[in-house]
C-alpha cells in the first residue's frame, strides 16, 4: 500500500520508458509519458499542471483556502478505501502500527518522519492532527496560564487561530491582548518594533501567524521568536498558509510550538495537519483529547495523535502529496510559486486604481496577494473574474477586494490574463 519512490516517478512522466498509470477514479489505463524536461523547460511545469484533474475550462486561484489535489493523490485514498472494503477481515488485531485499518491508535511514524523532514524537525516532536485550528487549541486548552496573564498575538489572526485562546480568556481570566499590524505592512523591522513594543512582563504567550491569511505578509517570525526566548515568553506559530508555500525550518526559526495543515499549499485532502511542540516543552502541555496513551510520554507525539478512530484513506492520500511534493522538489515549488505571485503583483502595481494590501516589500511575500479596484468589492471583482474567464480567486469583502493565490498548477499565461481583465475593470 505504500506510495514508493517508483510510483511517484512514474505518475510525474519521470521514467524514461513508457508506463501504466490510473485514471482519477480507478481502473488501469495505458498513458504514455514523455520524460519531464528540466525545471528551466517551461513543458517541466506543463508537465506537472497535467498531474492535477482540475477542469481545464477554469483557472483555479484559491489555495489559502483549499488547495487542489494532484491525481496520484485522489488515487491513493481511493485505494486505501477499496483495500478497507475488501480486505478488512485480514485485519488480525495484532500490532496497530502494522496494520493500517483505522487511524487513532497508530503511531504514524512513517508519516509524522516525512512531515519532521520538510520543517526539519524530529519525529517524535510532532502530532498529526485535523487542521491550525484544532492544534492551536490543543496547545491553548494545554498550556497552564494564571488569570491577567497576557497571550499577545496580532489584530490579523484566523479566527481559528484566536478561537481557543479566547475560550482560555473567558474561562481562566487570562488576557487575550492584540497588538495592531499595518495591512500593507511596509518591512520586517516594522513589524517587529510593533510587536516587540507591546511585550510586557505579564506576556507569557506569543501567538502569531507565520504567513498573515489576510495579506500574505510573512512575519520576521525567527526574530520575534528570539526576542520572546530571551523574556522567557512561550511561542506559538500559526503556519496553515506556509506549509508547501514557503521554506520552514523549526530549528532555524526557534519557535516553541508549529502548527500547519496540508489541504491548502501541499495538495493533502481536507483533514490533515501537525503540530510541532520543541521536546523540551511537550510535557507542559496537558493532554486535550484523552485516549490511552493520554499520560505516556515516551512518544510525546502519539500523546496527542492518539485521539480515537481516525481516517486512514485522509492519511495515504497525505502521504502521497508529501511525496508528491518532494519528489517535485521543496525548493522548485517555492520559487515558482514566489515567481508567478511577484508576476501578479508586478503587473498590478502598474495599475493606478488598484490597492495592495499585501507588503510592499517582496521579500516578505510568496503566493498570496491581496488587492482591491478603486470603487469595487471583493465580491464583484471575484464575480467579474468567473463571468469574463471562469478563474477564482477568493472575495475578502468590500474594503480588502480579493485575495489571489497562485501556486504550481498555475502558468504565467493565467496571470496575465487576471492582470488584462483587472485593467478591463479598471482602465
Amino acid at each position: 500500500m505504500k506510495l514508493s519512490r517508483r510510483n511517484i516517478l512514474k505518475s510525474l512522466g519521470l521514467g524514461a520508458l513508457a508506463f501504466t498509470t490510473t485514471p482519477l477514479l480507478g481502473e488501469p489505463n495505458s498513458t504514455l509519458f514523455a520524460p519531464i524536461p528540466d525545471a528551466d523547460d517551461p513543458e517541466f511545469w506543463k508537465k506537472i499542471r497535467e498531474q492535477f484533474p482540475l477542469n481545464k475550462e477554469t483557472v483555479f486561484f484559491n489555495s489559502g483556502t483549499v488547495g487542489a489535489m494532484p491525481r496520484v493523490v485522489v488515487d491513493k485514498m481511493v485505494e486505501h478505501l477499496r483495500y478497507l472494503s475488501v480486505d478488512v477481515a485480514d485485519w488480525a488485531y495484532k500490532d496497530d502500527n502494522k496494520e493500517e485499518f483505522i487511524s487513532g491508535y497508530n503511531n504514524l511514524m512513517g508519516i509524522r518522519t516525512k512531515v519532521a523532514k520538510l520543517i526539519n524537525g524530529t519525529a517524535a516532536d510532532i502530532a498529526m492532527t485535523d487542521n491550525v485550528t484544532n492544534g492551536m487549541s490543543y496547545v491553548a486548552n494545554g498550556i497552564s496560564l494564571q488569570p491577567g496573564d497576557e497571550v499577545l498575538t496580532t489584530d490579523q489572526e484566523h479566527t481559528g487561530g484566536k478561537g481557543g485562546w479566547l475560550v482560555k480568556e473567558k474561562r481562566y481570566g487570562v488576557v487575550f491582548k492584540t497588538v495592531v499590524v499595518p495591512k500593507p505592512a511596509h518591512s520586517s523591522p516594522e513589524v517587529y518594533d510593533v510587536i516587540v513594543k507591546a511585550m510586557t512582563p505579564k506576556t507569557k504567550v506569543l501567538m502569531l501567524s507565520h504567513m498573515i491569511t489576510g495579506s500574505g505578509a510573512i512575519l520576521p517570525v525567527k526574530e520575534l521568536c528570539l526576542e520572546a526566548r530571551r523574556r522567557g515568553i512561550f511561542t506559538v506559530l500559526d503556519g496553515a498558509q506556509t506549509i508547501g508555500q514557503i521554506k520552514v525550518d523549526v530549528k532555524d526559526i526557534g519557535c516553541d510550538v508549529y502548527l500547519g495543515c496540508f489541504h491548502k499549499w501541499i495538495g493533502a485532502p481536507a483533514g490533515t495537519g501537525f503540530m510541532y511542540v520543541k521536546a523540551d516543552r511537550m510535557k507542559d502541555i496537558w493532554t486535550t483529547v484523552a485516549s490511552g496513551r493520554w499520560d505516556n510520554h515516551e512518544d510525546e507525539g502519539f500523546r496527542f495523535t492518539q485521539r480515537g478512530t481516525g481516517n486512514f484513506p485522509v492519511l495515504k492520500g497525505l502521504e502521497a502529496a508529501l511525496d508528491f511534493h518532494e519528489e517535485i522538489g521543496q525548493d522548485k515549488v517555492y520559487t515558482r510559486i514566489k515567481f508567478l505571485g511577484e508576476r501578479l503583483r508586478t503587473g498590478l502595481r502598474k495599475n493606478k486604481k488598484v490597492k495592495i494590501f499585501s507588503p510592499e516589500d517582496e521579500s516578505m511575500c510568496a503566493g498570496i496577494t491581496v488587492y482591491n479596484i478603486e470603487g469595487f468589492t471583493g465580491t464583484r471583482i471575484q464575480d467579474t473574474y468567473w463571468a469574463k474567464a471562469k478563474m477564482r480567486p477568493r472575495s475578502q469583502g468590500d474594503q480588502f477586494g480579493v485575495r489571489h493565490c497562485t501556486h504550481i498548477f498555475n502558468s504565467p499565461e493565467e496571470i496575465d490574463k487576471a492582470i488584462a481583465i483587472v485593467n478591463e475593470m479598471a482602465p
